[in-house]
């Protein structure tokens, strides 16, 4: 068995150098950038790899492709079982229970999808 190395817990001036460095990437807008070699970001990914913060495992995107497809799946599937209730006169809070989710997401889907619902008319019935 390989035991794996201890991980040393950084000091306070080392996450206050660490926030200052993120400051700075935040500063130019570089955020939302996985690999950059600018010289804000390059420092950073240095600093962070220095205190032991950074690890040099690639990163598996294949996961998270796989997290995706299935949330789209798991919309659709929702999506024909809201437009099946929707279709019968069900309101979004009556389809909201009957499939065991929220309102709010309820209403994503709707919009997503552009699903119709229909409302039944409920009055007085008609006296014959």
């Amino acid at each position: 068995m390989v035991a794996k190395a201890k991980r040393i817990r950084s000091t306070k001036e080392q996450w206050h150098e660490l926030n200052r460095l993120l400051d700075d990437v935040v500063k130019i807008g570089h955020t939302n950038k996985r690999v950059c070699d600018c010289e804000s970001c390059t420092k950073l990914r240095n600093y962070s790899k220095s205190i032991g913060l950074l690890n040099e495992e690639p990163i598996d995107n294949k996961r998270w492709d796989q997290r995706k497809l299935e949330t789209k799946y798991r919309h659709q599937k929702d999506a024909c079982k809201i437009m099946k209730l929707a279709n019968q006169g069900y309101s979004r809070i009556e389809i909201a229970k009957d499939i065991k989710r929220s309102k709010n997401y309820v209403d994503k889907l709707i919009v997503e999808f552009q699903i119709e619902i229909k409302k039944l008319k409920q009055g007085r019935p008609i006296k014959k």
